[in-house]
């Protein structure tokens, strides 16, 4: 549900192919940073949330530990995609077309 309703990074990161896993759940994206699986599972004894990035060979590339909800989508931006990835994108599409 928290990345569902966040349109923009579905468009950001190419998101796409979620699945639902025990405690957790993954997709696809094709970031700037890194294309592959992204698995995300909740830690149950402390509601954090844990990172696995997967590279196209589905070989696990990084793993990220202790993520609280605040901290999950700045995170997966910043290794999707690089932390000023929606900077590129306004730059790109917007500034030009609306002269701003």
């Amino acid at each position: 549900m928290l990345l569902k309703s966040k349109v923009l990074l579905q468009f950001e990161w190419q998101y796409r192919d979620p699945h639902t896993l025990p405690n957790g759940m993954s997709f696809k994206v094709s970031g700037e940073s890194f294309s592959g699986t992204v698995k995300i599972k909740v830690q149950s004894e402390d509601d954090l949330f844990t990172l696995y990035f997967l590279n196209e060979q589905n070989e696990q590339v990084r793993k990220i530990c202790g993520v609280t909800d605040s901290e999950l989508v700045p995170i997966l931006r910043a290794n999707i995609d690089g932390s000023d990835s929606w900077k590129k994108i306004w730059k790109k599409y917007y500034k030009d077309k609306f002269g701003l």
